[in-house]
């Protein structure tokens, strides 16, 4: 059991410098994702109105179009008035004339609103391109400064990770288990010393009796006020702790 308990302070040390080496990352992954998220948004949010821009110059086109065609229409009208015969014929013609002079007024009016729609969702458009350019610097940057703090940590979280694996597979899974979710559940640490007969990581005091107990190093107690393994190891001062 004492080398059960020698392998997961050595498990607990390799996860404290594991932990601090993330710290050295801070933010940044999470930055760089969240920057990432951000361009992808505002570019999906180009392409729609890039939609919309595109569906309302064909909106526009058809409207003038139609214009043109009733334009046509009320032309030829103006000159069949001067060519009828009778007044109904004329009051005919004049009915279609007001139809079609209706029409062009309707069809000139919406041609004004696609224009004011266009000018709006236009101004939008162009107002996204610095935002994603500003949007994508700041994530080069992010990536960059990402890159060369990996750089510097790559080499020794891939030590820390075989070094793990090595004493995990010393470990029982039972034991594993309990250690991972105390460690979880208590900031990272998951060991305590008997510290002058109390626990080191939350200072209650611990029976004489079951002191005795764990000095002997047979058998796994736990703190029983803060959960944590109790260990007894003289030459430690501390349990490390992440930053």
């Amino acid at each position: 059991m004492r080398e059960v308990f020698s392998a997961l302070m050595k498990l607990q040390q390799v996860d404290c410098r594991l932990h601090e080496l993330n710290m050295i990352k801070g933010d940044l992954p999470q930055r760089v994702e969240t920057l990432k998220a951000d361009i992808q948004a505002l570019r999906h949010q180009k392409e729609e109105l890039e939609s919309q821009i595109e569906a309302l110059l064909k909106q526009q086109q058809f409207g003038r179009d139609e214009t043109v065609l009733r334009r046509e229409k009320l032309k030829k009208y103006q000159t069949q008035l001067y060519q009828v015969k009778n007044n109904r014929e004329y009051d005919a013609i004049t009915a279609e004339t007001e139809v079609a002079e209706k029409e062009i007024e309707a069809l000139e009016l919406g041609e004004l609103e696609i224009e004011d729609q266009l000018q709006a969702v236009r101004a939008r458009h162009e107002a996204l391109q610095p935002r994603i350019q500003e949007t994508e610097a700041q994530w080069q940057d992010a990536q960059e400064v990402l890159e060369k703090t990996l750089a510097v940590t790559r080499d020794e979280e891939q030590v820390l990770a075989q070094k793990r694996e090595e004493i995990l597979r010393g470990l029982s899974r039972p034991m594993i288990s309990t250690y991972d979710r105390i460690r979880q559940g208590r900031g990272g640490v998951a060991l305590a010393l008997l510290k002058e007969g109390a626990c080191s990581e939350c200072s209650s005091r611990i029976p004489p009796q079951r002191g005795l107990e764990i000095r002997q190093m047979d058998k796994m107690y736990l703190c029983e006020v803060c959960g944590r393994i109790m260990i007894w190891s003289p030459e430690t001062e501390k349990i490390c702790h992440p930053k």
